[in-house]
């Protein structure tokens, strides 16, 4: 990732309050609300792989958000 340098992003999804983005670096942009978080892909992917797996241990219906 190029620290100080501002690389020009695409969208990789988007639904509410939320949005992914990539860098031309490569680097992955996760917004919610007001933050963002800048992750190497590999840490981008843990992280999806423990919200999937959390996901996975909620209780069954539709999640409400607040």
């Amino acid at each position: 990732m190029n620290e100080g340098i501002k690389c020009r992003r695409r969208s990789l999804a988007k639904r509410a309050s939320f949005s992914v983005e990539q860098c031309e670096c490569g680097a992955i942009h996760v917004t919610v609300g007001y933050i963002t978080i800048r992750l190497e892909p590999c840490a981008y992917r843990e992280m999806a792989m423990a919200v999937i797996e959390a996901l996975e241990r909620l209780p069954a219906g539709r999640p409400t958000i607040h």
